[in-house]
C-alpha cells in the first residue's frame, strides 16, 4: 500500500471511528421548576462510564458500546430515571433535555426519652502524612470511602473528620455521602440533603458540622467523599493507615463498588449513642 493509500485509509478509519461514537449531551433540570440540576449522577450501572452534570445542569458522555446497558440519573431529593442506553440515545438527540421529579422525604423520628447520650469518635483518625489515599485522579463522580461500625443504634452522626496528607493545589468541590451498608457494601443514602464540601488550596483537614442534617444509623454505615466538579488540581490525599479497614470506591456515578488497597482511609465521625 502507498504512502498516499496509506493516509487515506488512516483518515477513513478516524471517520469510520467518529462517525460510530456516541457522544451524547444534554441538561438535566427539576420537572417541577424547570431550573437546571447541578451535580446530578449519570452513568451506566456498574460500569466505568458515567459523570456529574455541572453547575448549569449539563452533561456529556460517550456512550458507544453501550447500547444495551441500562443507564441511570440520581439526585438526591429527586425521584431517578434509568433508561436503556439506546433508548437514553433516541430520548437525548430528540429533546436535550431530562427532568426529574423531586419526592416529599420525611425525616426519621427517633424517641429520645430520657435517654443520657454518650459521644464517641468512630472510623480512622489517622494523621498519616506517609500513608495516604483518596483521589487519584480527577473523575466525575469519583467516590472514596469507609464502613464505620457504632456501638449502638440509634447513633447520631454530628461531625466528619479528616486529614488531608498531601498539598491542595487548586480549590475542589465534594460531596459527603452516607449510606447504610449491605452484604458488606455501600447501599442506600441515609441522608436527605446534598452536603457540598469544598477544600480550598493549602487546606490541611476537613471538619463537617452534620447536626443540621439529622443523619442516623442503626447500623454500621458507610462514608464516602464524592468528586462533582472540575478542577485544575490534579487529586486529593487523605491520611491513612495500615489495617485500618478496607477502603471501598467507585470510579465514576453509577459503577461498581469495589474494595481497593491495603491501607484504611482516614475519614472518622463524632457520633451520639
Amino acid at each position: 500500500m502507498g504512502m498516499k493509500n496509506l493516509a487515506l485509509f488512516t483518515l477513513f478509519s478516524i471517520w469510520v471511528l467518529f462517525a460510530h461514537a456516541q457522544v451524547v449531551d444534554g441538561v438535566v433540570k427539576d420537572a417541577k421548576t424547570n431550573l437546571p440540576l447541578p451535580y446530578v449522577n449519570v452513568g451506566i450501572v456498574n460500569k466505568g462510564v458515567g459523570t456529574v452534570t455541572d453547575n448549569a445542569g449539563r452533561f456529556k458522555l460517550n456512550l458507544t458500546g453501550h447500547n444495551t446497558d441500562s443507564l441511570k440519573l440520581s439526585m438526591i431529593g429527586y425521584q431517578s430515571l434509568t433508561y436503556r442506553v439506546a433508548g437514553f440515545i433516541k430520548d437525548i438527540e430528540a429533546h436535550k433535555t431530562l427532568l426529574l421529579q423531586p419526592t416529599v422525604t420525611q425525616l426519621k423520628e427517633v424517641k429520645v426519652n430520657n435517654h443520657k447520650w454518650k459521644q464517641v469518635v468512630l472510623g480512622n483518625t489517622s494523621q498519616s502524612k506517609s500513608t495516604n489515599a483518596g483521589f487519584t485522579d480527577n473523575k466525575l463522580g469519583y467516590e472514596i470511602g469507609a464502613i464505620i461500625k457504632i456501638k449502638k443504634s440509634p447513633t447520631f452522626i454530628k461531625q466528619f473528620n479528616a486529614n488531608i496528607a498531601t498539598e491542595v493545589t487548586d480549590s475542589v468541590k465534594l460531596r459527603l455521602n452516607f449510606y447504610s451498608v449491605k452484604d458488606g457494601m455501600p447501599d442506600q443514602l441515609l441522608q436527605n440533603e446534598n452536603i457540598f464540601v469544598t477544600v480550598k488550596k493549602g487546606q490541611q483537614r476537613i471538619s463537617v458540622n452534620l447536626e443540621p442534617f439529622n443523619i442516623v444509623a442503626d447500623d454500621k454505615f458507610y462514608v464516602s467523599l464524592e468528586w462533582i466538579q472540575n478542577a485544575d488540581g490534579h487529586g486529593v490525599m487523605f491520611s491513612a493507615s495500615f489495617l485500618g479497614g478496607s477502603i471501598i470506591s467507585r470510579e465514576t456515578s453509577q459503577a461498581k463498588w469495589e474494595k481497593v488497597g491495603i491501607a484504611g482511609i482516614g475519614f472518622n465521625v463524632l457520633a451520639e449513642y
